[in-house]
């Protein structure tokens, strides 16, 4: 039986190892969404694999859906939104990284939130320190919009357009205590 290779982009999100050398990785990707899926002898020194199956790198990856799941066929590193970043930006990857894994069910398609994503971490690379915070509202935001959990009103309307600049970040640090109660009021409706 011959399978069908889904090439997209993606970023990993998490890698967990299981096995003697295999790795499951946790992927949001343009097309397919956030997947789950598998890299058989990934560990291995002399897998082609091992070096892109980075924790928050950015990727082209290749895998086909079986009955276990999905599996890695290729993957090629286009970047990585971890090395190269100052360290202050790293506890802010992993509370993405939590917002998105509890807050997108099932394998549904999110363009947008692939852009939201790959775009602020592009962003977060060049922000003072004192920004990171105000930068994980913003984007937990315009995550939270695109998931339905949001709507865009007078208070949310000028932190959802599309371009990231720190003049943004200055007018969410304003008005900072009325968005977090929007985003604390968002993650509590939706029961997860």
């Amino acid at each position: 039986m011959s399978y069908h290779i889904y090439t997209t982009d993606g970023i990993i999100l998490k890698r967990t190892p299981f096995g003697e050398a295999n790795i499951l990785v946790h992927v949001l990707t343009e097309d397919l969404g956030l997947i789950m899926a598998s890299a058989r002898s990934a560990r291995l020194y002399v897998s082609k694999l091992r070096p892109a199956l980075q924790e928050y790198a950015h990727v082209s990856i290749s895998c086909i859906k079986g009955k276990g799941g999905w599996k890695i066929t290729n993957v090629v590193s286009k970047g990585s939104f971890y090395f190269g970043y100052p360290e202050y930006t790293h506890r802010v990857m992993s509370q993405i990284t939590f917002v998105l894994m509890q807050m997108i069910q099932g394998e549904t398609p999110h363009k947008e939130i692939f852009e939201i994503v790959k775009n602020g971490l592009d962003f977060l690379k060049n922000i003072p320190e004192k920004y990171v915070s105000d930068f994980e509202t913003l984007i937990v935001l315009r995550i939270l919009k695109e998931l339905g959990y949001v709507v865009s009103d007078n208070t949310t309307e000028k932190f959802l357009r599309s371009d990231w600049d720190e003049n943004l970040l200055k007018e969410i640090k304003e008005d900072r205590v009325l968005i977090v109660a929007i985003i604390n009021k968002a993650l509590k409706e939706s029961h997860l």
